[in-house]
């Protein structure tokens, strides 16, 4: 099991060691020891130039994740990527830790890699609850 953490925004800081176990805990979770995947914590510019690339929206988000299980590499699952501006505001509009949303982001992102989906209500409740599970 390998998760690669990634600080591509400089004027933030984030604790990868802590962030990395917490991913292996995500993966042990849901029982996907050996897998494979990278988490890069960047800017609202950078998430706003990867939504419009692949997804076709001219804005930012929190979290976008990239199934990449067709990989060369059978263990490699995929990226999240992750606003880390976006996990400081929205940390502050819930009132909580910074670091308790840059988690449920990864918690959130990794989910989706392995499957889970939050488009309609019974999917989004059943996601949320697992991600919060991981805090």
């Amino acid at each position: 099991m390998s998760v690669s953490i990634i600080l591509s925004d400089g004027r933030f800081s984030i604790d990868s060691k802590s962030l990395s176990a917490f991913a292996k805990r995500v993966l042990r979770g849901e029982r996907a020891v050996g897998k494979s995947l990278n988490i890069i914590y960047c800017s609202d510019e950078h998430m706003r130039e990867l939504n419009r690339r692949f997804k076709g929206l001219n804005m930012s988000t929190d979290v976008l994740s990239f199934d990449m299980s067709d990989s060369s590499e059978p263990a490699f699952i995929g990226e999240v990527y992750i606003s880390l501006q976006r996990a400081r505001r929205q940390a502050r509009e819930n009132h909580i830790p910074y670091q308790q949303e840059i988690r449920r982001l990864t918690a959130h992102g990794i989910l989706h890699l392995l499957g889970y989906r939050d488009g309609h209500k019974a999917e989004r409740i059943s996601m949320w609850s697992r991600q919060e599970s991981y805090l």
